[in-house]
């Protein structure tokens, strides 16, 4: 899913898309403002997380791999606003430390990592409910995983030529595959968090039975202490499990390969 420097060959199309990615991301983000820094360490905890997470790629299918986006996860535990800021801060970080992803394509990468699965899951949770957290996060993240897919495979198509039956079917079916098994790790771990540390949800603002809005004045000191040793211990586990991370490539890479003649 991260689009790389140079496979977009059109510039008019190149430009076009960065500027609507980052468009984009800007506005969800600018959710944020008025909301102080409440939740902001559960949040840069919930980033690194995610930013060790999407550096695992596990096998998909026989030769091809995937790696979670974070999207659903971060959308109910801190809010949309807050989610597409976390995800952007991923996303730069992989591209200047780690290479993973454009610097020319961040936009791009915005729009179909951050802002599309991030609205999904905003969008998918409250047609479903405030009760519904578990099925809001399956239908969300597949939804999100989707829609990410799609939109990179129109990229593909209009700005790099890759053939449309290649690009949509394997990036849209891959990532909704990988979308599903993403969302029922995402409703589970936030099971945990909903009996752990129920007030550092964002989601508790739409439950009536929960604490406030990322109220921390009014979450008891060890609800934060657990959630965030939980998300560290995760960090620290996913690190460790990088070496066993698969090099099979991922549905882009499987696109790219098979595109070039």
């Amino acid at each position: 899913m991260h689009l790389a420097d140079g496979i977009v060959t059109s510039p008019a199309w190149l430009l076009g898309a960065n500027a609507a990615g980052a468009a984009a991301a800007a506005l969800v983000a600018g959710r944020v403002r008025g909301q102080g820094t409440r939740g902001v360490a559960f949040t840069g905890t919930l980033a690194a997380f995610v930013l060790a997470a999407q550096a695992l790629n596990v096998p998909l299918v026989p030769g091809a791999s995937a790696h979670v986006i974070g999207a659903g996860l971060l959308t109910l535990a801190v809010g949309p606003g807050r989610a597409v800021l976390a995800l952007c801060a991923v996303l730069v970080v992989q591209a200047l430390l780690f290479a993973d992803g454009g610097v020319t394509a961040l936009g791009i990468n915005a729009l179909n990592i951050a802002v599309l699965p991030v609205l999904a899951m905003h969008a998918v949770s409250r047609v479903c409910g405030p009760r519904r957290v578990a099925l809001s996060a399956v239908l969300g993240t597949v939804v999100g995983s989707a829609l990410g897919a799609a939109s990179l495979a129109l990229t593909l198509t209009l700005g790099a030529a890759v053939p449309a039956s290649l690009a949509f079917g394997w990036l849209v079916g891959l990532q909704t595959l990988a979308g599903l098994i993403e969302g029922v790790l995402t409703a589970l771990a936030l099971r945990h968090l909903m009996t752990a540390a129920p007030g550092l949800l964002a989601a508790a603002g739409q439950h009536p039975h929960l604490p406030p809005l990322l109220d921390e004045a009014a979450v008891p000191a060890r609800s934060q202490r657990v959630a965030l040793v939980w998300a560290a211990l995760a960090v620290g586990l996913t690190c460790a499990l990088l070496p066993l991370a698969t090099e099979a490539p991922d549905a882009l890479e499987r696109v790219v390969q098979r595109a070039q003649p």
